[in-house]
């Protein structure tokens, strides 16, 4: 069991409510439910987190599991930088119950806990505590065991278990071939040798010495060979040597130990040497012979053989090039370079005397050269040793041996810095055969830019790369291309080379994105891609641009901050700033032929901004049929908002079973609106109009772009296209696309492209592809928030009100979650996630309805229905209001629940209003609720009412059941939170806790962050639905969560 573990049962509900007082635990409580810890840190059997109170600096607290009563006993200790706990009010804060709170829940639904106690390496500080002696006696080992410390820490030591060090060596010590009288194991070399690997930590002495000191740089075999003159002899004499000191040992004075590793033991210093690169065998024969004795006549090939030999038992090469009798030093090494900038070869060789070897990747299979030149013998020992030092130095140059050149290679920016850095680096005794070298440019490239505009939609740029002022030696196409390959040189038209400066060139190449530039550095630019052009100006601020592409690029691109033009007479409504600033952006997409989405909050007025547009091109360019397509329920809106701000416009609404009887007025009238659904049915009939302007009303409804609908409106003939909505991302980025490609096919590329370059790197939190998509976006997109641009409006409050099942309401959830899990890994299981939608859908309806309220699930006769509290909980709330003087709208996605709701607000004795999807009437049931003495309750089916309708009356909107999309709730609420609304308007939702209602809400938080983060805000990005998510809503409510009710 970990430590963490057995702090749990101290922070079970029961245990706190014993530990601490009513009146904290009901404190704690609502910290936790308001998220208010944060930073958990696990340290050991204790935990401590940041707890944000009233206080604007988090609270560090801390809670400990503390041993009490002679080690019986255990309670939950709290330290808190609070005045609660520091001032003795309480032992456990409330700050240290939502801590204990919040530890629980992520422990039991598996959260990663911060740990300061590392697993993996918590035994690497577990040394062998147990002291050794070692003696050799005939041959053999003897190794006595000693415990360590006083009694006390024997008996700590003994609690604590034995030490991993001391059960390795444990291992070795049961090897032992006999034991002596006063009870020392006796080993053979091989157990000792791996009895002192583990023992390098431990405390081992040499009896009579003292203890051992394992050093930890090996010892190395040297051979030195020495002449006899005297009698035609030569001496070999083997040591061991210490590189890191120099120092030298004689074999034969020493003891070797072995095995695996073998040790070399220097008695005199107590010192135990690691010996790698030798076999024992070796060592053993040299501790017997250290010196040896050869004829100096003895043959090459046979010195050879010998020198093999050594080489094997780890003699270093320049011993063995001592010893040969007929080794020859190098005279010089020869480096032959020759190619450019895009590819150099070092041919290497060393010459000794008379005769030149060339240098390869490798060594030869033998050091000794021979040849017979015209009959003549050459033959000696090569310096293999020197020859390596000399590959080396290009290997380490970022060369690389090619045998097919056979010689070092390098190719690109690794051979223009060989020749930079690499060249005047190699030693000054080298011969250097060097050609001649490109020259290196002292100042990096530089880009130029000029735009002009020729007229019509298409904008010229000129690139120019500026290269120490001269202008003709790359390309900006060339440039571009050596960028895009990663390039860090670039290699100039005269043959020289210039560094290229990342700094100022890779945003450069990033912001021209995909701009086709010619040899001549000139590109035609669409005004569709001002973006990219504004991000690529911003990247040179020295371009020269024209003036009337200046302004153009100020309006669009901008702070939108152009003079409105003056707008036309037939509008009689007076615009607020904002919308005249949005009148501007509008008026100049008309006058450069564009396309854009006026993406206003709801309620900011995109109705009267679009108007003014209209109105104003009918008096610039006389009259013409322009086509608005929104929902059904929105047209009567269209034809009062017309009728009220425009009224010289004529307006037709093209819809009803007998709209063919006014066929002949589409091309008569300046204002046509109609729905989504005679759109896709009267294509054939409205693709022959040449319509002014084709709008789209609430364009999110052709997110999907293989409906009919959607592929209804790209088949309308429009001079002019123009999308509105609130909310032109509602589930995923692809719903960007879908618009734009009604809006000009191809702006955003093909779906594929989109996809790769932006969906899949932004939800993957790559930052750069999201600037880049808002560059692009940005002169053709309008968004303003509520809280940006209307100050006038009053403010809206939001409230998440959390209810929590009874004990009856949770078994009944937790008997339909434990089937719903089960069905939908099986269906998953079977034909994946894609396909298994519906099922999935339609278990998590069922546990939203157990939530709703139990009614829903239309349980067997006879099956006791749990009590809803959420239905408690709404009728406190709606009598609370409602006896305050408010009025509410209330929204549901249920019908059943919508019928449950208006019998509750019946039993209340409280008059509603109710539009649903079968509601006729709708323009008088608004009417009714707009009177001040009207019902003070609309009860409103959220696909129904949720958008085309202004309800400024009511200052008070409730979501009784969360949707998966934010931004269809959002738009439900500013029915009321809208331009004419005068009074504070506060929004709720019931939402129960610890279920997929709840689950529901933080997904539908991470869509409004993929939304407002590709429209402009800074906001971190979410992902769209996985099985993850899946897993995630399927969660078991924290066991015991209606108990929290009793505290």
């Amino acid at each position: 069991m970990s430590k963490l573990e057995n702090l749990l049962p101290l922070i079970e509900h029961s245990a706190l409510v014993r530990a601490a007082s009513p009146k904290a635990v009901k404190a704690g409580q609502e910290l936790f439910k308001n998220k208010a810890v944060k930073d958990i840190v696990v340290d050991g059997d204790s935990v401590r987190g940041k707890v944000k109170g009233t206080h604007a600096v988090p609270h560090t607290t801390t809670l400990k599991r503390k041993v009490t009563r002679g080690g019986k006993g255990k309670k939950l200790e709290c330290h808190c930088t609070c005045p609660t706990f520091t001032d003795g009010w309480e032992k456990i804060c409330h700050h240290g119950v939502a801590l204990a709170m919040e530890l629980h829940e992520q422990f039991m639904s598996g959260g990663e806990l911060t740990m300061t106690e590392n697993p993996w390496v918590k035994d690497i500080d577990a040394k062998a505590r147990k002291r050794y002696q070692i003696q050799q006696r005939r041959g053999l080992w003897q190794v006595t065991e000693f415990g360590a410390g006083s009694a006390a820490s024997a008996a700590r030591r003994s609690k604590r278990g034995v030490a991993p060090g001391d059960k390795l060596i444990q291992h070795f010590l049961d090897q032992a071939i006999d034991e002596t009288d006063d009870g020392a194991a006796v080993l053979e070399d091989v157990s000792l040798a791996g009895l002192l690997y583990f023992a390098r930590d431990a405390s081992v002495s040499l009896k009579g010495v003292g203890k051992l000191n394992f050093v930890a740089e090996p010892l190395v075999l040297r051979v030195q060979a020495e002449s006899r003159p005297k009698d035609h002899r030569v001496e070999l004499h083997a040591f061991l040597e210490h590189p890191a000191t120099e120092r030298s040992f004689e074999v034969d004075q020493g003891r070797i130990i072995t095995g695996a590793p073998t040790w070399f033991l220097w008695p005199e210093t107590a010192e135990l040497f690691l010996v790698p690169g030798t076999p024992p065998w070796t060592l053993s024969a040299v501790a017997e012979r250290p010196t040896i004795v050869m004829d100096s006549s003895v043959a090459a090939e046979d010195m050879d053989q010998l020198s093999e030999s050594l080489q094997a038992a780890g003699v270093p090469p320049r011993d063995l090039f001592e010893l040969a009798s007929d080794s020859r030093e190098i005279s010089a090494i020869v480096a032959t370079i020759e190619g450019g900038a895009g590819k150099i070869s070092v041919g290497l060789a060393a010459r000794y005397d008379n005769v030149t070897l060339a240098i390869t990747g490798e060594d030869p299979e033998s050091a000794r050269y021979s040849v017979s030149i015209a009959g003549e013998a050459i033959a000696f020992y090569r310096d293999l040793e020197a020859e390596g030092a000399a590959r080396r130095r290009l290997l380490d140059g970022k060369l690389r041996w090619s045998a097919a050149d056979e010689a070092f290679v390098a190719l690109g920016d690794t051979a223009i810095e060989f020749i930079v850095a690499g060249l005047p680096l190699l030693p000054e005794e080298w011969e250097k055969k060097v050609p001649k070298l490109p020259k290196l440019r002292s100042k990096a490239p530089k880009p130029r830019i000029s735009v002009k505009n020729p007229g019509g939609s298409v904008l010229d740029v000129e690139a120019l790369v500026d290269v120490e002022g001269d202008t003709g030696l790359i390309s900006m196409r060339d440039l571009l291309r050596w960028l895009h390959e990663g390039r860090r040189w670039v290699e100039l038209s005269d043959g020289s080379v210039a560094k290229l400066d990342p700094k100022i060139l890779e945003p450069v190449a990033e912001a021209a994105g995909a701009m086709q530039f010619d040899k001549h550095g000139m590109a035609e630019v669409s005004t569709l891609e001002l973006g990219t052009l504004a991000r690529l100006l911003q990247e040179v601020p020295d371009a020269k641009v024209a003036r009337d592409v200046k302004k153009l690029m100020a309006n669009m691109t901008g702070e939108r901050s152009a003079r409105a033009p003056r707008k036309a007479k037939a509008l009689t409504a007076k615009l607020r700033d904002y919308q005249k600033s949005g009148f501007a952006w509008l008026w100049q997409l008309h006058q450069n032929q564009m396309a854009g989405i006026l993406a206003d909050d709801m309620g900011l007025g995109k109705t009267v901004q679009a108007l003014a547009l209209l109105t104003k091109a009918k008096e610039a360019d006389g009259p013409g049929p322009s086509l608005i397509v929104g929902p059904t329920s929105v047209l009567g809106v269209w034809r009062g908002e017309v009728k009220k701000w425009a009224p010289s416009l004529s307006v037709l609404v093209w819809h009803g079973v007998d709209r063919s009887e006014n066929l002949r007025l589409l091309k008569k009238t300046d204002v046509i609106v109609t729905s989504y659904a005679i759109l896709r049915r009267d294509i054939d009939e409205l693709s022959k109009i040449r319509f002014r302007y084709a709008i789209l009303d609430e364009a999110q409804y052709i997110k999907n772009w293989t409906t009919s609908t959607a592929k209804a409106a790209k088949r309308l003939n429009a001079e002019h296209r123009l999308a509105l909505s609130g909310t032109p991302i509602e589930n995923h980025l692809v719903d960007l696309w879908a618009i734009y490609d009604f809006l000009a096919p191809g702006f955003l590329g093909k779906l594929s492209e989109f996809q790769k370059g932006y969906v899949k790197p932004i939800e993957d939190g790559d930052h750069k592809a999201l600037d880049t998509l808002r560059a692009r976006i940005r002169p053709f997109i309008m968004r303003r928030r509520k809280e940006d641009v209307a100050s006038e409006l009053p403010p809206k409050t939001e409230q998440t009100i959390f209810c929590q099942f009874d004990r009856s309401q949770l078994a009944l959830y937790n008997r339909i979650l434990k089937a719903a899990k089960s069905e939908i890994t099986t269906r998953v299981g079977e034909v994946g996630i894609e396909k298994s939608q519906m099922t999935i859908l339609a278990a998590l309806t069922r546990l939203r309805q157990v939530c709703t309220d139990p009614k829903l699930l239309n349980l067997p006769e006879g099956t006791t229905v749990p009590k809803s509290t959420k239905l408690e909980a709404f009728r406190a709330l709606i009598g609370e209001a409602v006896g305050s003087g408010r009025k509410a709208l209330v929204f549901s996605q249920f019908v059943s629940m919508q019928k449950i709701l208006a019998g509750t607000l019946e039993e209340l004795e409280i008059d509603y209003l109710w539009l649903h999807g079968g509601t006729t009437n709708r323009d008088e049931l608004v009417q009714r609720f707009q009177q001040k003495s009207g019902p003070p309750v609309f009860l409103i089916s959220l696909k129904a009412g949720g958008a085309g309708l202004t309800l400024t009356e009511a200052d008070t909107v409730i979501h009784y059941d969360p949707w998966w999309n934010p931004a269809v709730e959002d738009q439900a609420t500013d029915r009321a939170h809208r331009i004419g609304q005068e009074k504070p308007v506060m929004v709720y939702r019931l939402v129960v806790e610890h279920t997929v209602e709840q689950k529901m809400v933080e997904l539908g938080a991470e869509k409004r962050k993929i939304a407002e983060s590709a429209l402009g805000r800074d906001t971190t990005v979410g992902k769209k639905l996985t099985m993850e998510d899946v897993d995630k809503l399927l969660e078991t409510p924290v066991s015991g969560a209606a108990a929290w009710e009793e505290v």
